[in-house]
């Protein structure tokens, strides 16, 4: 029953070892390194989404879901859960901090997701203005921009943190039933 237990905690290990050689990195060195940092900061955000996945098992497992291995996601949890008619406060919290724009957990959900996101496709600039006409302005540029700039160092440990904390107060409640 432990075994998804086990690789929470893993890839949290993981996560914080990754990250910990980026921490003492000075400004200077960060400018010379940063496909290394920004490559690091990758495998930081995949280890640790990595551990989210094997959490999803975890709790799937703890509350008797026959097959964890097939839960794919929170949403996937969720269904499952609902067919045995449970609703854990537990993956409620998760479901809440997932839907919470500028939440901890819907920055990492989001940043990871984009990970796999094409790189947009660029439009063609005319070399003449429509006159009389405001020109617009690509806010989903700009979104994809911000997120970008959302991976770095504080972010990650940010996420780091708060994972683990929920990890271990959810376990300790638990434990307690």
């Amino acid at each position: 029953m432990h075994s998804h237990l086990s690789l929470v905690n893993q890839k949290l290990g993981f996560a914080t070892v990754t990250l910990s050689p980026l921490e003492n990195l000075t400004e200077m060195e960060a400018g010379k390194l940063s496909l290394v940092q920004k490559a690091t900061c990758e495998s930081v955000l995949l280890h640790l989404y990595t551990a989210f996945h094997f959490y999803l098992r975890e709790l799937a497992e703890s509350n008797g879901i026959k097959n964890p291995e097939t839960i794919d996601s929170l949403q996937a949890l969720v269904t499952a859960l609902n067919q045995l008619e449970r609703q854990p406060s537990e993956v409620i919290e998760l479901q809440d901090l997932a839907a919470y724009q500028g939440g901890w957990l819907n920055s990492f959900l989001r940043q990871y997701e984009g990970v796999f996101k094409s790189p947009p496709k660029e439009t063609e600039k005319k070399s003449f203005g429509t006159e009389n006409f405001i020109e617009l302005v690509d806010l989903t540029e700009q979104q994809e921009e911000s997120l970008d700039k959302a991976l770095n160092i504080g972010s990650l440990k940010y996420w780091l943190n708060e994972f683990k904390s929920l990890v271990l107060r959810q376990r300790e409640t638990g434990a307690e039933y």
